[in-house]
Formats: C-alpha cells, sequence, structure tokens
C-alpha cells in the first residue's frame, strides 16, 4: 500500500432533485422528492432535496409515507435522461484531474489523485478545480473529501455535505473518526451498532480503543479485527479503473397487480428499451437476457436465455425477452412487479452476425439516431409503438431506475 497516497471522493448533493431544480429554477429551495408523484400507491423516494429531508423523507422511503411526512411537497418520477448527462459531465471534469477514477454509482465516484497532486498543486487546488469545473458546466453542487483511503474518504464526504470539502492528513485518521458515532462507519448495520450500544461503544473512538479480544468474543474473530481496523480508519481498498457493470437492470412495480399480459408485455418492451440504451450509452454488448417476474403472493421467478453473439440492439434484446414470456405466463397468477436484467457484459466489439448482417447494421444507424434525440430530449423522447402503452397501470421507472448492479 502506498502510505503517501490521496483517495478523493465526490458525492453529488441530492443529485437527482439538483438536476431537476437546474431544469425548473422556481423549485429552488422547494421540498422535492424524486422517484414517484403523489398518486403512486407503490413508489419509492430515489432522491430527497435538502428541504425535504428536513421534514425526515429520505431515499428508500416508500412515496406513501413521504406524502404523510411532507404533504406539501413536489413529488417528481425524475428525468432519466438528464441524470445520465449530468452524471457523463461530471466524469468528463474528474478524469482531467487523473485517469484513475472508479464510478461507484451515477453520482458518487472515488478518484485517486496521488499523481496529480504536484500538477496541481496539492488537495485543496485539486478540490477547488473539481468543485469550480462541476460548478461551471453543470451547475450542480457536489461535496468532496480527500484522505489517504477510500473508507475514510467517504466518510468524510457523508460528513461535509451539503457542497462541501473536508481533507484529512495522513496520520490523522483515527482522530477525525474518533468522534463519531459508530453507525457512520460503512457496513455497522443496526445490529451490529445495537450491540455496539449495549457494550457501551457509542463512538468510532471507543471502537478503536476497545481490546481485539473483547471484541472477538461478541463479533468472532474475522468481524471484530475488521470493525477494529476500520474504526481506525484503516482501509487497503484500491481505485478500480473503469468500473463496467456487470450487468444492467430495470424493473417496475404495478399501481395494481396484473393478469392482462398485453400490458405487462407493453412494460416489458419499455424496460427493454431503457437497458439497451443504457448499454450503448455505456459502450458495451450483453450476452444473457434475464426475465424477472414478481407474482401477487411476492413469490420471484427468473428465466434467463444466452444470446449467440453479444448484442446492444433493442431487436435482439427484446426476441429474447419475448421468448422468455410463455415461461412467465405458464404460472397463471397476477403480476406485481417485472424487471429485465442483462447480463455477461462486454465492450462494445461491433460484431454482427454474418446473416442478417444488413438489417443490422441499419438498425444500429437507427438507434443511433434515435438516441441521439434521447440524449438531446430526454430518454421518453422516443419510444416503439409497443412501448408507449406501458405508461398505464405502471410506474415505470423502479425505485432507482439508474442503479446498475456492480
Amino acid at each position: 500500500m502506498n502510505m503517501d497516497r490521496r483517495i478523493l471522493h465526490i458525492d453529488m448533493d441530492a443529485f437527482f432533485a439538483s438536476v431537476e431544480v437546474v431544469r425548473d429554477p422556481s423549485l429552488k429551495g422547494k421540498p422535492l422528492i424524486i422517484g414517484g408523484t403523489k398518486e403512486d400507491v407503490r413508489g419509492v423516494v430515489s432522491t430527497a432535496s435538502y428541504e425535504a429531508r428536513q421534514f425526515g423523507v429520505h431515499s428508500a422511503m416508500p412515496i406513501a409515507q413521504a406524502k404523510k411526512l411532507c404533504p406539501h411537497g413536489i413529488f417528481m418520477r425524475g428525468t432519466s435522461g438528464a441524470y445520465a448527462k449530468a452524471s457523463k459531465m461530471v466524469r468528463e471534469v474528474l478524469e482531467e484531474v487523473s485517469p484513475v477514477v472508479q464510478m461507484a454509482s451515477i453520482d458518487e465516484a472515488y478518484i485517486d489523485v496521488t499523481g496529480s497532486l504536484r500538477l496541481f498543486g496539492g488537495d485543496d487546488a485539486i478540490a477547488e478545480f473539481i468543485k469550480t469545473e462541476i460548478r461551471k458546466r453543470t451547475r450542480l453542487p457536489c461535496t468532496l473529501a480527500i484522505t489517504p483511503n477510500k473508507l475514510v474518504s467517504k466518510i468524510a464526504s457523508d460528513e461535509g455535505k451539503p457542497d462541501g470539502y473536508v481533507n484529512v492528513a495522513a496520520g490523522d485518521e483515527a482522530s477525525y473518526l474518533a468522534p463519531l458515532a459508530v453507525k457512520k462507519l460503512p457496513g455497522a448495520g443496526p445490529k451490529t451498532c445495537e450491540t455496539l450500544s449495549r457494550l457501551g461503544i457509542d463512538t468510532l473512538g471507543q471502537l478503536a480503543a476497545k481490546d481485539l479480544q473483547f471484541l472477538e468474543t461478541h463479533f468472532g474473530a474475522q468481524s471484530a479485527l475488521s470493525l477494529h481496523r476500520r474504526a481506525q480508519g484503516i482501509h487497503d481498498g484500491e481505485v478500480t479503473v473503469g468500473g463496467a457493470a456487470k450487468s444492467i437492470s430495470r424493473e417496475t412495480t404495478f399501481s395494481e397487480d396484473l393478469l392482462d399480459w398485453a400490458r405487462v408485455e407493453a412494460t416489458l418492451a419499455y424496460l427493454t428499451e431503457r437497458c439497451a440504451y443504457t448499454l450503448r450509452e455505456d459502450g458495451m454488448e450483453c450476452k444473457r437476457v434475464t426475465l424477472k417476474v414478481r407474482y401477487k403472493d411476492f413469490s420471484t421467478k427468473t428465466f434467463a436465455k444466452t444470446l449467440p453473439l453479444p448484442t446492444c440492439l433493442d431487436r435482439n434484446i427484446g426476441e429474447a425477452v419475448r421468448a422468455l414470456v410463455p415461461k412467465a405466463k405458464a404460472r397463471r397468477d397476477p403480476i406485481r412487479l417485472i424487471g429485465i436484467n442483462l447480463g455477461e457484459l462486454v465492450f462494445n466489439q461491433h460484431q454482427i452476425e454474418l446473416f442478417g448482417r444488413e438489417n443490422s447494421e441499419k438498425w444500429e444507424q437507427v438507434l443511433e439516431q434515435v438516441d441521439s434525440v434521447r440524449e438531446k430530449h430526454g430518454f421518453g423522447a422516443l419510444h416503439t409503438g409497443k412501448a408507449l402503452g406501458s405508461s398505464k397501470g405502471a410506474k415505470r421507472d423502479g425505485a432507482n431506475p439508474f442503479q446498475k448492479d456492480r
């Protein structure tokens, strides 16, 4: 491990809500809740503005609960194309600082800036450059932290919100973490924190000071060592370049349980388009297509098909989905949730099948134009006729439509 390394963590503040404020400045200063409209029965909050958070609204909360806490809030399903575009612009700024960028999600990333310190003039200069450039290009706020490792940087950026900057010098990791509550430690879930509290351990400083053997009697050797080291700010994880998704998935929960497969298949067509569009945005192709179905009794089944060649074309992915539908329909129960997952991803090598090559090339040209329109006007600007019927009976984007499995 490089003892002199400097790792930057960036987190875009209330990202989806902040993008909507840029799109419509009249929303500034208002309690904005992204994830569903007030009419959505099963929606889940993706992002809440800081004004909405003052009422207790937070991400992953059911929309119904958010409405009770903040009935005067502004509820929106969100604009996926705008979020993807803003995320891309943020990444471009980060890559101007260092080639070692790991996107942890659409709105946060780790950057190893060790090799950039001399070029920019140190931590503070790098932070100022990133915050200034992101503001200039996107008009969005962000919070940064620069510390010796990923763990401390992640915690520090959370503490620095909103629109802040935290710098922790090498050797100061333990003292910085010491006053923080144990729940601030990533991976310390409710049960772990409850056990620690019973043991009289409420802060990371108290956890770091505890005898390791004492912790082992309550958590086991491996977990105790991990907790003890991380409470001291010790972490060896590297920033991994690329961070390509292992799979891309989209799913939606219906506002009512459906047995009408015409409506279900219309939603599948929409989700297929979404997944394929994301594939092409990331320069990827998939070789495995999985259909996910959750029935009325909450039992969940998946049906998968491996493709002969990797593809990023809606047509090819759609054919695979349609081939899987009869398996899902065999069970004559109402559908609660439907989803598409694209796996076995590879970088797009533009391999087009030998037979039907001309047809595939035409589809690529058409989709290139379609994607260009979507990038400019949002994903909803263009759909196939089949997918247009998906708006009835389903909240077309899931709890977090921009989440990629990694």
